[in-house]
């Protein structure tokens, strides 16, 4: 099976992500989104949910796709989550593991720890997270030039919604309805989620 892993911080999980996560099944060769939410990222720290958390909300998120599917790797995992040590796992799982990345992460990528391991072994899902498809193109070739391996844009409709807003709306006591899934609302609101 051809699996795409879908990594974040998913805090929450919003419904950007999973219109995000339906195109990559619509227009590539994945049979099966695999959502994986950081334990602990690397990068970010403040204003962060609790990975039990995160995980329930991003399992209620998809509950009714029986093409989305979830794992706790990243959470189980002792230290910080470092992309190619999760792409390794999962490519001892299934046939051909692609890694599903935001447009605004491709000039960084090259900075991430084992960078060239990952740019070498997995294929990369891009999806655009700014309208200029140009310098999006020119990014991937350049990547693309330089590893040889496969890179697949999706144009997906940009959603401008983030989890940062969604957190905002929350502590001013605003509604986040239609942002998230009607069961992250209500979750969110029963934990008293992001409310400091």
């Amino acid at each position: 099976m051809k699996v795409a892993l879908f990594g974040g911080t998913f805090n929450p999980i919003h419904i950007g992500h999973l219109i995000m996560a339906q195109y990559v099944l619509n227009f590539s060769q994945v049979q099966k989104v695999i959502f994986v939410p950081n334990g602990r990222p690397p990068h970010k720290v403040e204003d962060v949910a609790d990975a039990f958390d995160r995980f329930a909300m991003v399992k209620l998120s998809i509950e009714d796709n029986p093409s989305f599917d979830i794992s706790d790797y990243e959470i189980k995992k002792d230290g910080p989550s470092w992309t190619i040590d999760t792409l390794e796992y999962f490519s001892s799982l299934y046939e051909k593991v692609y890694f599903i990345i935001g447009s605004d992460n491709l000039t960084e990528i090259v900075n991430w720890y084992k960078a060239e391991e990952i740019l070498k072994r997995y294929p990369l899902i891009v999806l655009p997270r700014e309208r200029d498809l140009c310098s999006i193109k020119k990014e991937i070739e350049n990547l693309y030039s330089k590893y040889m391996q496969e890179i697949t844009l999706i144009q997906v409709p940009i959603v401008d919604i983030s989890s940062t807003e969604i957190r905002k709306l929350i502590r001013k006591n605003k509604s986040i309805r239609y942002m998230v899934h009607p069961k992250v609302e209500e979750y969110i609101k029963r934990k008293g989620l992001y409310k400091r």
